[in-house]
């Protein structure tokens, strides 16, 4: 997609450390209405070699709103435990700095129950951001949310894409018609198929009635093994045998508690594969799994993310999946619960 100069842009800032999937997850929201084009994602798309300070305030000069992405962590600590946002090579703070001197309309978007730092936690030239109206995203109601945002930025000029529009329909009603047919050829093969399904069983069950099984029609697969035959023992004393556990059902859509990602799990009897694929329909990881009985284990390798491990048990109803994940990323891991709902 070319760029054009006449619609609007935004400028996304947000530190990687503490928004990088609220952030990302924005996007996606974004891009579903707007022209890629129109969004400007920091580092995301500078070329390698570029001075990001040149790149920056190019982007900035055609930047019509820039929302500065706010969680818990978004003022920062260095290794020596201070501000990273009081730093004057800080990249986040040279963002908003040259946004609020240019006066682009600053948007603080606040995520993950964040607010907006206190004064003593900012240098002086951000004390403006400390002004500006703010506006609220909550995992719960992500949608909702985003949507008023999205149609917040309609009202003040933002275009949203061309959205494919419908074939009229053809003089004399033929399209119509032909819908119509199709419906029709479509019932008609349905009562052919139940027709010939009842024919079917009518026929076993009057061979059935033709040909009764009994007791002498019964031989010994084996002669020289008479106590081989079934049917001359006690069924008193006839035990099942040890049979292994049918592996659950656990394929299908799965959801996540924060509606941030479905995970889709593809079963082929004891053998799974899965899919991470966020609310905007991009996939961000896959990977591999086992059904053991109940049991579940697996290993997805998440993009930008790392391996997560996950394990857990699945109830009778097989409609809810609540286990832990183990992630590994850079040689670190940690543990954290996960509960997934199917529908």
């Amino acid at each position: 997609m070319l760029n054009n100069p006449q619609r609007k842009k935004i400028f996304i800032s947000y530190r990687v450390n503490d928004t990088a999937a609220d952030t990302g997850r924005l996007v996606d929201s974004l891009k579903q209405v707007f022209y890629e084009d129109q969004i400007f994602m920091d580092i995301e798309k500078l070329e390698p070699g570029v001075d990001f300070r040149v790149a920056l305030a190019k982007s900035l000069e055609t930047c019509d709103v820039l929302f500065a992405v706010i969680g818990p962590e978004w003022v920062g600590v260095d290794k020596n435990g201070n501000p990273r946002i009081k730093h004057p090579e800080d990249w986040v703070r040279i963002e908003l700095e040259t946004a609020l001197k240019r006066d682009i309309r600053v948007i603080p978007v606040l995520v993950r129950d964040a607010s907006l730092p206190q004064p003593e936690e900012l240098p002086e030239s951000l004390y403006p951001l400390l002004n500006r109206q703010t506006y609220e995203i909550s995992n719960k109601r992500w949608k909702y949310d985003t949507d008023q945002l999205i149609n917040f930025l309609k009202q003040i000029g933002f275009k949203p894409k061309k959205q494919d529009i419908p074939l009229p329909e053809q003089s004399g009603g033929i399209g119509k018609w032909l819908i119509y047919g199709l419906i029709g050829l479509a019932l008609v093969v349905i009562a052919a198929l139940m027709f010939e399904a009842t024919r079917s069983t009518k026929a076993q069950e009057k061979n059935i009635t033709d040909h009764p099984v009994t007791r002498d029609s019964i031989k010994p697969v084996n002669n020289d093994k008479p106590n081989s035959n079934i049917m001359d023992k006690d069924p008193e004393t006839v035990k099942e045998e040890n049979l292994p556990a049918l592996p659950a059902n656990v394929g299908g859509a799965w959801y996540d508690a924060a509606n941030q990602y479905t995970m889709y799990i593809t079963q082929s009897g004891n053998t799974l594969e899965l899919k991470s694929v966020t609310v905007a329909g991009i996939t961000t990881g896959e990977g591999v799994g086992t059904v053991d009985g109940n049991k579940i284990n697996f290993k997805v390798q998440l993009y930008n993310v790392g391996v997560i491990s996950g394990s857990a048990t699945v109830p009778e109803d097989n409609n809810v999946l609540n286990g832990k994940f183990i992630i590994t990323n850079n040689g670190a891991s940690y543990t954290e619960p996960f509960y997934w709902t199917r529908q």
